[in-house]
């Protein structure tokens, strides 16, 4: 039988765990300070849990703000001996100096970071599918504690990769924690701007602040637990741009260029769709109207042509009622892709 399974903490993390654990057979209850949250998991099936030391539930989720997490992941342990731990915080030093020392050494505490999330929160955004093919970072824990872990996020469709706590901590702050600062950073300038300079920006700054709409309160708790390696990247970062801004002023090209060359290549240190290396890929622009059916129409004109999207991105032209659609497909594919397109009577503009 699958172990009995309870989630402290219905945000958008812990109730996805929830529904991904519930669909896949578990037997999953729930709890949150928050009464709001709950009633928004109540409706989506998920049963509330009323006493949860007579449950005895063999496996327990950590779904809190960080600040939170090493009271409840010690309370957790007093009053359920022998049960599972797993805390989902992003960060993990700062946590485990707050840790019992008995809960330590019981190996009974499971650091398990999922790399995967959105830029709303709360239960309403909770999704089932949130952790398909998606890596979590195993921090910690016994050897059983690890496979028992292991099993529940092979069982939500996800992956296991294993690190020291320090290593995560300093990874995590240039890959998620230091990107959500300087997205917000750069939203935040927005708010002085001109209405009309903003009514012609386009998809380079969407995608630049999209993640800048994440819960500050819950930011705050994040960062602040890992001030110290997110402290370390933004002094580089600050550094960096400290000597564009210069090079600007001294019109100094080839030092502005090293460091837009740098970045090129720091892109391709990312692992492609594959997890290999970074894949190449074209892509084919398409003008459709902003109108029920238009995308539909495209995406199976595509179809016919039997040849695999890779990517698809979207930017709506302002003041029009159209879009322009970008079409990724494998390198090689993109003159095949635009010519289908184009004798299937498609307004394509172009191929990158």
């Amino acid at each position: 039988m699958a172990p009995s399974v309870h989630i402290i903490g219905c945000g958008l993390i812990g109730t996805s765990i929830a529904l991904s654990l519930n669909k896949s057979g578990y037997t999953v209850t729930i709890e949150d300070l928050n009464s709001d949250h709950v009633r928004q998991a109540l409706r989506m099936g998920l049963p509330k849990a009323t006493a949860v030391k007579q449950l005895q539930p063999q496996i327990i989720f950590i779904c809190v703000p960080p600040s939170a997490a090493a009271k409840t992941l010690n309370e957790a342990f007093r009053d359920n001996q022998g049960a599972l731990l797993i805390d989902v915080s992003s960060v993990r030093n700062s946590i485990l100096a707050e840790l019992d020392a008995e809960l330590i050494q019981s190996g009974l505490v499971m650091g398990a970071h999922p790399m995967a999330g959105r830029e709303v929160a709360g239960p309403g955004a909770a999704r089932a599918d949130l952790f398909q093919d998606r890596i979590w970072v195993l921090t910690q824990g016994s050897a059983q504690s690890q496979a028992q872990a292991s099993q529940l996020i092979s069982d939500m469709g996800g992956s296991v990769v294993t690190m020291n706590p320090e290593d995560h901590d300093r990874a995590v702050a240039l890959i998620s924690h230091v990107p959500q600062l300087l997205s917000s950073t750069l939203a935040a300038q927005l708010l002085e701007a001109d209405q009309s300079d903003l009514s012609i920006s386009g998809s380079g700054l969407a995608d630049a602040i999209r993640i800048a709409g994440s819960d500050p309160r819950l930011w705050g708790d994040i960062v602040q637990g890992n001030a110290a390696e997110i402290s370390r990247v933004l002094r580089k970062v600050s550094a960096e741009l400290a000597e564009l801004s210069t090079a600007l002023e001294m019109d100094d090209r080839e030092r502005i260029e090293s460091t837009l060359r740098a970045g090129n290549e720091g892109k391709l240190r990312i692992p492609g769709k594959h997890g290999t290396g970074q894949d190449r890929f074209e892509s084919v622009n398409v003008m459709i109207s902003d109108q029920p059916g238009a995308l539909a129409e495209l995406f199976s004109g595509v179809g016919t042509l039997s040849i695999n999207l890779e990517d698809v991105r979207i930017e709506h032209v302002m003041g029009a009622p159209s879009g322009i659609v970008q079409l990724f497909v494998p390198a090689g594919q993109s003159e095949g892709l635009e010519q289908g397109l184009q004798d299937r009577g498609f307004d394509t503009r172009g191929r990158q």
